[in-house]
């Protein structure tokens, strides 16, 4: 899967085809006919990108934008509209919008400009699965800041479903979550994604069982680190993995 895509517009039947040609490159589409309804699913569910019609009935596109952006100011949207609304395409695009497309789409064009779109300032995806939401806002706002595409879990279950929902570059793993405990989630998201690289973090090294210890020397692509997390070194650590993947991929 190529990524989830949140598709937003007040008009059903070009919901449904437009769902459609982008299932058929391989993205997953949720659909929302309002942009009250598109703000809810942001808050609540991870998308790489947001596509959403400018002009609909209640909040518009460019106000949902805004509502979007105090949950994730860093979420990527493409604009479309069917009319000449300049000011409402002047203001997407001073919020951020990635870009404004007119109706009826040229498809070709459409599908250029979601790879772009997801394809800019995107070093690397991490899942970062920590109980400890403060330090997970933390590297999450520093990741980003490095250009990183970044999704949180707080407890195993989540994370488990997170990796099954797209493809990410690193696992960052608490080795006590709750629900299901760092190790039953590295073996879960290691069957669904083998080439994953995990950093397991632990703010408690000497209570590590003995084969948890042997399990982790010996496994490759995983590597553990203790709590306090030194922030700078972890992302050095990060980039240092994203270099070594994208030379293996030429």
């Amino acid at each position: 899967m190529k990524g989830r895509i949140l598709l937003v517009d007040d008009n059903v039947d070009f919901l449904d085809s437009t769902k459609d040609v982008v299932e058929e490159e391989g993205f997953e589409v949720v659909t929302a006919t309002n942009g009250e309804e598109a703000v809810r699913l942001v808050r609540w569910q991870d998308f790489d990108l947001v596509l959403m019609d400018i002009k609909m009935q209640g909040m518009n596109g460019v106000e949902s934008f805004i509502e979007m952006k105090k949950h994730d100011p860093d979420i990527k949207v493409i604009m479309c509209t069917a009319y000449i609304v300049e000011n409402l395409i002047r203001e997407a695009l001073e919020e951020g919008a990635f870009a404004v497309l007119s109706k009826p789409f040229d498809m070709d064009l459409l599908l250029k400009s979601i790879d772009d779109a997801l394809n800019a300032g995107a070093l690397g995806r991490i899942l970062l699965a920590d109980r400890d939401r403060e330090l997970c806002a933390r590297l999450s706002a520093s990741l980003k800041m490095r250009g990183h595409q970044v999704v949180v879990a707080h407890d195993g279950q989540d994370a488990v479903a997170k990796a099954g929902e797209r493809d990410f570059d690193i696992l960052v793993l608490d080795i006590k979550l709750p629900v299901l405990d760092g190790l039953q989630v590295y073996h879960r998201v290691r069957s669904i994604q083998p080439n994953i690289f995990a950093a397991v973090v632990t703010g408690y090294p000497d209570e590590i069982d003995l084969s948890t210890q042997q399990l982790l020397r010996k496994e490759s692509g995983l590597m553990t680190l203790t709590k306090p997390v030194d922030t700078t070194q972890l992302l050095d650590l990060l980039e240092t993995v994203f270099a070594a993947k994208r030379l293996g991929e030429h």
